[in-house]
């Protein structure tokens, strides 16, 4: 077409029109047909091409990263400390269900890399973990003259508070925390975690004790892993790599055994019993003795005088089958019911502590003295406790026999008449007197003269 200017027609330049196409190639369009399969399975799909070239498409498939994308893979850690509390890792379990004996839903867990001891501490909250990591240091520093460098453990606020983090500059420490929710880059005490409870649970099945137990089973499963030979510490113990000595086997007893300890005789009448029938809980921490449990008057206390009988367990019936264990009734009605004789120390527990060890003039003081005193006298529970078992026995049975005891039913739904009946006109009978007695009705009743 022209343009006409000043009557002569001038041809006007056409523009070429580019026309888009989206080209989609072979390889990427069957991709998408078949799935978005991976390339190595597209490598098979050479039959498919029928244009001559199949060719993967090296782009970017953002619908294959948003449906398949899955976690690296984590290596193993090569990084071990060199020399006793260098690394430390912490972490904390909980909260549990059921309180432990001195009120405990949480316990604190230190674990030394270079040594694998670990240290537990049983807390009612979590915002104590700070506290106990302070003590902590501070115990390291005194009793081994070591300086913690390096503290691990997850990003949980317990650890990364700002006391915290001045607590951490102020003793030249470094922090390094995990990815949220990568418990495998804290792995140490993760694997710890799982060994403890381990060894917990077995220790509750073998003496068939109450949850409310827990907390006694975590710490002396704690005490005995730290007293145990590793593998991975060429047959060494924990212990005797902190201690640099070999650990004592003579003090360690079947844990919830049955037990009697020398009763305090002073005051007593001389024809009251001598002895208490008890149950063996664990090792107390800086004391040369046992930690028992009093069946019959249901309090914690630590005595040096003991007789073990390793092969019963109070807690476990008498009549029942081999192999089987009968859940009793605790003697408390709650986890608030136990009575904690120890006061707060008794939710500590430093399980790798070296024993005590005492000189001829502090066991000769300590045998005139006679046991450890246990406190004033605690009012006891209601209820029979473990050391009936065949009155329980007899009150299960006729509880069985019996059944539960139920309250009648009554039926609180208004009655109304069928829908059928709507068309007409109902009236319910009304009885004066009942039936089921014996009465002669008045005249006045039946409507007639007599």
């Amino acid at each position: 077409m022209g343009e006409q200017r000043s009557g002569v027609y001038y041809f006007k330049k056409q523009q070429k029109k580019n026309n888009q196409v989206n080209v989609v190639k072979t390889g990427q369009l069957w991709h998408q047909r078949m799935g978005h399969p991976s390339k190595e399975v597209m490598s098979f799909f050479k039959d498919l091409n029928y244009n001559g070239s199949f060719e993967l498409n090296e782009e970017v498939c953002e619908a294959c990263y948003r449906a398949k994308q899955t976690r690296n893979q984590f290596c193993l850690s090569e990084n071990k400390a060199e020399t006793l509390f260098e690394i430390i890792h912490c972490d904390i379990w909980g909260p549990y269900k059921v309180p432990s004996s001195c009120g405990g839903h949480y316990f604190l867990s230190v674990v030394d890399d270079f040594s694998r001891g670990v240290w537990i501490y049983m807390m009612k909250e979590k915002r104590e973990a700070g506290q106990l990591l302070k003590n902590f240091v501070v115990m390291v520093k005194t009793q081994f003259d070591k300086v913690v460098k390096i503290l691990r453990s997850d990003s949980g606020l317990e650890f990364k508070s700002g006391a915290m983090q001045k607590f951490y500059a102020s003793h030249g420490m470094v922090q390094q925390t995990s990815c949220v929710d990568t418990p495998q880059q804290n792995g140490r005490v993760e694997r710890k975690h799982r060994h403890l409870l381990n060894v917990a649970r077995a220790l509750r099945f073998q003496a068939n004790l109450p949850l409310q137990f827990w907390g006694e089973c975590v710490l002396t499963a704690a005490y005995l892993i730290n007293r145990t030979p590793s593998r991975l510490l060429q047959g060494k113990t924990p212990y005797e790599l902190v201690y640099n000595k070999v650990p004592t086997y003579d003090h360690v007893k079947v844990f919830g055994c049955l037990c009697f300890a020398k009763k305090n005789s002073k005051g007593q009448d001389k024809f009251t019993s001598r002895s208490r029938k008890c149950l063996f809980v664990g090792y107390p921490f800086g004391k040369k003795g046992w930690r028992l449990y009093d069946i019959e008057n249901h309090i914690f206390f630590v005595s040096r005088d003991v007789v073990f009988l390793e092969n019963h367990f109070p807690f476990v019936s008498n009549i029942a089958p081999v192999g089987q264990l009968v859940q009793l009734t605790p003697p408390w009605a709650d986890g608030d019911s136990m009575i904690e004789s120890l006061g707060a120390r008794g939710c500590e527990g430093h399980s790798l502590g070296q024993e005590p060890t005492t000189g001829p003039e502090q066991q000769k003081a300590s045998e005139s003295r006679g046991s450890v005193d246990h406190g004033p006298e605690q009012q006891e529970l209601t209820g029979p406790g473990p050391s009936t078992p065949r009155l329980r026995e007899q009150e299960n049975s006729a509880k069985n026999i019996l059944g539960p005891k139920t309250e009648p039913r009554h039926d609180k739904q208004t009655r109304r008449p069928p829908a059928r009946l709507n068309d007409y006109i109902c009236y319910s009978a009304q009885i004066k007197y009942p039936t089921s007695t014996a009465h002669s009705y008045p005249k006045e009743s039946s409507g007639t003269a007599g």
